[in-house]
């Protein structure tokens, strides 16, 4: 509560709006936060049908580049991909050993 003085204090529809302003605001962010969950728990439990269609993809990839006589272009990318998260979890393990005293 506000220490008004009589005079000063709001009248209720000030008051009322106020308080509509708040609890629309508190409903919005739970709104919010529900929409959120509800995509996140979608792509977690998705992601088994994502892994099986993105191997059934490569391998049908690799069937396509044996019958073309060229080599599949995902391999390619995917091992750059690969070597420059390794080297970059080897700088950061570095960097997070050197100042440790063991």
């Amino acid at each position: 509560m506000h220490p008004y003085l009589i005079t000063a204090k709001p009248g209720w529809f000030r008051r009322t709006a106020a308080g509509v302003r708040v609890w629309t605001l508190r409903l919005l962010a739970l709104l919010v936060m529900t929409v959120l969950g509800a995509v996140v728990l979608t792509v977690r439990c998705a992601r088994p049908l994502i892994n099986y269609l993105a191997t059934r993809l490569i391998f049908l990839e690799l069937w396509a580049a044996q019958r073309l006589g060229r080599p599949p272009v995902s391999g390619f990318v995917v091992a750059g991909i690969t070597d420059e998260f390794v080297a970059e979890f080897h700088r950061a393990r570095q960097h997070a050993t050197a100042g440790s005293p063991s």
